[in-house]
């Protein structure tokens, strides 16, 4: 449950970017079943949100689950062998109606888009019971819902897994997840950019503030936007290609770039980057996170291999000044403040996006471009944040760089990132990527005004 999630004082819940999906289910017979469709909803870089059973007197514990449920953007119902407990007293105390059913109603009341997925009674047993009997009234009931038609069975805990993933994969390609995100936007209160929000201040190494330093930006930064991580993109590609029962196997053995280029083999480049596009598109209510406002507000150079456009929202929403500088030679704006350096190219423009090997190859022989990169970085440190370094281009930028020192941040201390911070000359900071930015803005304004010594 997300109890612990900071609320507003009306107390609404204030909610991130990403796409929140309300699980409901009964708890003694699905419990497993709630844990498998939290990480499949995780690994899609959704928001799971898990509200459990209500408190005896039902009261406290209802106002919980419903602002959750108003808070989300999305509903899936899960219902096994149980029909589930049924309140005596408090909310719904009286009306014969289990906790799941009261979740399930008011989701449909408030218009929250409903998946069903009901698992398979087995054969041979008792359906005459009390509880059997609401059980199927319920599931009936729920068949004649607009949300009958997404309505799917399973038998196994996998199997709900994989129907889980694929109905979600299916609703991005069709750009479902798009308009229930817009149903949802109006009245759902959002962390994003709010002011005075406290953070995990850390400690940053010297060498880096007041020397102007560049931003290297990687996923990372977006990924709490709620936008799809690279891992999110290959599934969308993986399931565009319809790759049957051994499609996992598969793309674990294969690059993002590999997987797009064989999309774009078999359906052509316009299907290639229409699918990159929808992707994105379907998380249009996304705006910036707090570490992309501190981001804006702390550097003046900005080379990024994301395809969003969120650094330029958070220029507009901060006041900053911008121009965006893409490897195809397409400028965006006119500002001075702030430039940044779109490396792979945008989804507001389709024909810039770098997706496959031979795209970023054909990008990097533009010496002008690249030039004009190594110019800006000359001997100011760089610093990276939310990028793992595996594609060529990302590479390329600390290559250019001269004898400015290099920054590491990482969510974690691996023995990976050890390789690549000896391999670049690169020192390690362990934090999240808005925490280690917000902390960044806070030191580089204190330092403006004299407060810290550098």
């Amino acid at each position: 449950m997300a109890g612990d999630r900071l609320r507003s004082s009306d107390g609404r819940v204030p909610v991130s970017s990403r796409l929140r999906v309300f699980i409901s289910s009964t708890m003694n017979d699905l419990g497993d079943a709630r844990r498998a469709v939290s990480a499949r909803l995780s690994s899609l870089n959704l928001e799971p949100v898990n509200a459990e059973n209500m408190h005896p007197d039902g009261s406290a514990s209802w106002d919980v689950i419903r602002a959750e449920i108003e808070a989300s953007h999305l509903f899936v119902l899960l219902s096994g062998d149980s029909y589930g407990w049924i309140p005596p007293t408090g909310p719904g105390g009286g009306e014969g109606r289990s906790v799941t059913h009261m979740e399930a109603l008011y989701a449909k009341t408030i218009g929250l888009p409903i998946l069903p997925f009901f698992k398979k009674i087995p054969y041979g047993s008792s359906n005459t019971t009390v509880e059997a009997i609401a059980r199927d009234s319920f599931r009936r009931e729920v068949g004649d819902w607009e949300a009958g038609r997404f309505r799917q069975e399973f038998e196994w805990i996998d199997e709900l897994e994989r129907k889980v993933g694929d109905a979600l994969l299916d609703l991005f390609h069709r750009s479902v997840l798009k308009e229930m995100a817009e149903k949802r936007l109006t009245g759902i209160r959002t962390l994003t950019g709010a002011s005075g929000r406290k953070f995990d201040r850390m400690p940053i190494p010297t060498g880096f503030v007041g020397l102007d330093p560049v931003l290297l930006a990687g996923a990372g930064i977006s990924v709490s936007a709620g936008l799809p991580t690279a891992n999110v993109m290959i599934e969308l590609f993986g399931a565009r290609l319809s790759l049957g029962i051994d499609g996992d196997r598969i793309l674990a053995r294969h690059r993002f770039a590999d997987v797009a280029s064989a999309v774009e083999r078999r359906f052509g480049r316009a299907e290639l980057e229409r699918t990159v596009v929808q992707a994105f598109d379907m998380v249009q209510g996304v705006a910036p996170t707090l570490g992309h406002l501190a981001a804006v507000s702390s550097f003046r150079h900005i080379v990024t291999t994301n395809y969003d456009d969120l650094f330029e929202r958070a220029s507009v929403a901060r006041g900053v000044p911008y121009t965006v500088r893409s490897s195809n030679g397409e400028v965006r704006g006119d500002g001075e403040q702030l430039t940044i350096f779109q490396v792979d190219g945008s989804v507001g423009s389709p024909s810039s996006l770098i997706v496959t090997e031979e795209d970023a190859a054909h990008a990097r022989l533009d010496s002008l471009y690249w030039s004009s990169i190594a110019q800006v970085i000359g001997n100011r440190p760089v610093i990276v944040v939310g990028h793992s370094l595996r594609d060529e281009n990302a590479r390329r930028v600390l290559v250019e760089r001269g004898s400015g020192a290099g920054l590491y941040v990482s969510i974690a201390s691996d023995p990976m990132d050890e390789i690549l911070r000896d391999r670049f000359g690169l020192a390690e900071c362990v934090g999240t990527a808005d925490d280690f930015l917000q902390s960044y803005e806070y030191a580089h304004r204190q330092a403006e005004s004299g407060a810290l010594t550098l």
